[in-house]
């Protein structure tokens, strides 16, 4: 575990460098949760820096009550909001990302947190489920329109927050879990599609010196996950034991932000292409198990997770290559509806 006194410290001394002058930030389902905690860091880090952020959510006028609340944390930051009516369609991620691309050229930090856990499969119209929509497909819809962005970026950072080193079964037949959906089959196939696609990203030309972090974020207080198709049975458990439990003994929003911004900034972290003139054990393993490969799996408490067997067989199926060519297919197939 990284302790977080550690985690403060080393963010503190990246906000403090010349580089953290002028970033632009994306923050993709922080209106809340996790999210919000890391925009809130943000905010307070890069204070007098004059950052540029981007904060997709769902109504506009929450948005702008949000940014309102936000604004006195830093009053150099430009706060843009993004409407995404609903990232469990794909084109609706599509429009709020090209609307972030017609604003900007460069991108140095994609921060995305969305999702929900819903008890069955729900069809959103698109041909795949709405809950593996908003934990995958929308997210690297943003990743892959914001991609010359972040390649503008002297040094780009993606964190994606869901399950980094979870991996698990996928069924490359059902790439939409109609025949496979419970919750664990969801949430490991869904990790395992994140995980491979961004490893599958970082190895195009031109994105060499992308640095990426899938985290899973442990246990964490206070994020009013959402629920959908939930039994009533299961509905009480959730808010009698599980959440007083997640607040009883999970981090605080707080730390966990600091935590995925840890994951963004430090040079523990860097991209395939990147040398930062690091001793060996200052680098840390990518999920290849290779120091320094771009790629990071990165634990709640921020240790990391050096690749596994799951990964391992999924290279040697070339399973990122079908991961890729499936997606990027969806993404097209939606595009023309």
């Amino acid at each position: 575990m990284v302790k977080y006194a550690d985690i403060l410290a080393s963010n503190a001394s990246f906000f403090t460098t010349k580089a953290a002058s002028n970033l632009t930030a994306v923050f993709v389902g922080a209106t809340n949760g996790i999210g919000l905690g890391a925009l809130r860091a943000f905010l307070k880090h890069t204070s007098g820096a004059s950052p540029t952020v981007y904060i997709v959510g769902r109504s506009p006028k929450n948005l702008t009550t949000l940014i309102s609340t936000l604004a006195p944390l830093n009053t150099s930051a430009k706060l843009i909001p993004i409407n995404a009516s609903d990232l469990t369609l794909i084109k609706d991620a599509q429009k709020a990302a090209d609307d972030i691309a017609a604003s900007t050229t460069v991108v140095d930090y994609l921060i995305m947190t969305p999702g929900y856990i819903s008890f069955k499969y729900d069809e959103n119209g698109e041909g795949l489920d709405r809950v593996q929509t908003i934990r995958y497909y929308s997210r690297m819809r943003f990743l892959v329109t914001l991609a010359s962005q972040l390649r503008a970026s002297p040094s780009p950072h993606v964190v994606t927050v869901l399950g980094g080193g979870g991996e698990s079964t996928l069924w490359p037949q059902d790439w939409s879990l109609k025949n496979h959906y419970n919750i664990p089959n969801a949430g490991g196939a869904a990790v395992s599609m994140m995980t491979l696609f961004l490893e599958e990203f970082v190895a195009q030309p031109g994105n060499e010196h992308v640095s990426a972090a899938h985290i899973a974020p442990g246990l964490v207080g206070g994020t009013t996950l959402t629920w959908a198709n939930f039994p009533a049975w299961a509905k009480v458990l959730v808010d009698w034991v599980v959440s007083p439990f997640l607040n009883a003994v999970g981090y605080s929003i707080d730390e966990a932000g600091e935590r995925v911004l840890y994951a963004a900034t430090s040079s523990r972290f860097p991209s395939k292409k990147e040398d930062r003139g690091l001793a060996e054990g200052e680098v840390e393993k990518g999920s290849d198990g290779k120091p320094g490969s771009g790629v990071y799996l990165v634990r709640g408490n921020s240790n990391v997770v050096p690749g596994n067997k799951t990964l391992t067989g999924f290279r040697e199926e070339k399973m990122g290559e079908k991961v890729w060519r499936h997606t990027m297919e969806k993404f097209e197939e939606v595009e023309a509806m």
